[in-house]
């Protein structure tokens, strides 16, 4: 920043004018300028010797600036979809036409829609940021409106968006679709919303542009990795939210407005009364959430589809457990400690209610009194929250999908030492997807394979959940070499 620059900040600080409102006016996108510079102006840590400006000179510099980027169309209303506030994000400077303030914490800049990972990441970035704007017909980093050279994204079918979303981000932010025309050529804007129950975290990795298991945030100018302060405050929000909701909640209960359900009686009590959830109504209960782009306003509801029988109080003696509380967690665990458990078949089912592909089911399968075709019969009768991943477990039932990987580079030297030598844990935790990797590559005639399950969970045990999928893949193919060399043999696994 030039001296001049420097004390007509001096003067406007001197005026009341907030920090931001400041940084504003100086910010451009040839020279993006750190918020931080404003705060050190302000306490004299920077540029101490230079004086603020006159009254007069402050107001010269404020009617020129006004003049100079007036906007042709007024601002319209709050609803930053409206076409009226995207066309007030552009003002002409001479003959062309601009992104008002370039590139921010809450705008990004494209020259053209296609499905990639850099549209992802900075739709994740921006969600759990405070929201904002991704512009298209201006050039990355840029604030010059050039127009979009082709119509993708106006011919956008939002149902396939929001199909490379949910593949790609959970929780699934929400994005609206807006085209306008700025100084006669084509734009197109993606409105995304603050996800207010984030962090967002990606779920796969596409090219060098998103990482399985990062977390994006919109920062000025860029979006990157979350820094540990940013990413702190948005779970100690969520925090907060919990125990507004769980106080709400419990307030609702207390005054009669909201029933109880006891996950290990199956009883649903309330002030007026209760029934009883009966067991052979378990495959029929889900729990649904309307999502985008159908999605009603409203908390997530449990849905109760079937009959229920209310019960007095000598009922509740008689009363049994008719739901068991099975995670992805669980699933990998019993399986890698070799346990028996007491219901396979709702490990198996649990499968089609969570979004993880990846679990062991050939363990469970083993444990079942059904054959392959009546279990691929009674997986396609559940009214699945999760069809595809319900789809994938009937696939590997049938031998069309397997967790088989063909590892190269790193994985495939781990992968080498595993038959002359003791199969170990990596020393380092950096080399535990590596080796996760490898084990995804052993043939279906590895001979060690009983040593490679108490290794895996110490692994599963030292990876974050974020990281967890490589795990759950090297736990699903231990499970499916176990299930061949035992069909080959003819004893159980």
């Amino acid at each position: 920043m030039t001296d001049a620059e420097i004390g007509l900040v001096r003067a406007m600080l001197a005026k009341g004018m907030k920090n931001d409102v400041v940084h504003f006016y100086f910010n451009r996108a040839d020279r993006l300028i750190s918020s931080g510079r404003i705060a050190q102006i302000k306490d004299g840590s920077y540029a101490k010797d230079v004086a603020a400006a006159g009254e007069d000179e402050l107001a010269a510099f404020l009617d020129r600036w006004n003049v100079e980027h007036s906007a042709v169309y007024q601002k319209g209303p709050q609803s930053p979809t409206d076409i009226e506030y995207i066309e007030a994000m552009f003002e002409k400077r001479k003959a062309s036409w601009h992104v008002r303030g370039g590139e921010t914490d809450a705008v990004e800049c494209k020259a053209n829609y296609a499905v990639s990972g850099k549209i992802i990441r900075a739709i994740a970035g921006l969600a759990n940021n405070k929201g904002g704007h991704i512009v298209f017909g201006v050039k990355d980093g840029g604030s010059t409106v050039d127009g979009m050279s082709d119509d993708k994204f106006e011919t956008l079918d939002p149902a396939i968006l929001n199909a490379h979303l949910v593949g790609c981000l959970d929780p699934v932010p929400k994005v609206t679709r807006v085209s306008a025309t700025i100084g006669g050529k084509k734009v197109g804007v993606l409105h995304v919303e603050k996800q207010e129950r984030g962090p967002v975290i990606t779920l796969k990795t596409m090219g060098g542009d998103l990482r399985e298991g990062g977390i994006y945030f919109r920062y000025v100018g860029e979006t990157r990795l979350i820094k540990p302060g940013e990413l702190r405050a948005i779970m100690e929000a969520r925090e907060a939210r919990a125990v507004a909701e769980f106080a709400r909640r419990m307030n609702r209960v207390a005054t009669g407005a909201e029933a109880t359900i006891d996950l290990d009686t199956g009883e649903v009590s309330g002030r007026t009364g209760g029934f009883l959830i009966d067991k052979s109504l378990l495959p029929s209960i889900q729990f649904v959430r309307e999502g985008d782009f159908t999605q009603l306003k409203g908390a997530p509801a449990l849905r109760l589809v079937g009959d229920v029988e209310p019960i007095s109080a000598t009922d509740r003696e008689t009363v049994r457990v008719v739901r068991d509380n099975v995670t992805p967690h669980s699933i990998i665990e019993n399986f890698l400690l070799g346990n028996t458990v007491d219901k396979p078949l709702a490990y198996l089912h649990a499968q089609a209610y969570q979004q993880r592909k990846w679990m062991p089911i050939w363990h469970y399968v083993g444990q079942v009194s059904m054959t392959v075709d009546e279990l691929v019969e009674d997986l396609r009768s559940l009214s699945a929250s999760m069809p595809s991943t319900r789809d994938a477990v009937v696939q590997r039932l049938r031998g069309k999908l397997s967790a088989f990987k063909v590892p190269t580079g790193k994985p495939k030297r781990i992968m080498e030492t595993f038959r002359p030598g003791k199969i170990a844990a990596p020393k380092e935790d950096s080399d535990l997807g590596a080796f996760a990797y490898a084990i995804q590559g052993l043939p279906n005639d590895f001979a060690k394979v009983e040593e490679i399950r108490p290794v895996l969970l110490e692994c599963l045990k030292r990876v974050p959940q974020a990281k967890q999928t490589a795990i759950y893949r090297a736990a699903c193919r231990i499970d499916e070499i176990m299930h061949h060399q035992a069909k080959t043999t003819g004893t159980p696994p």
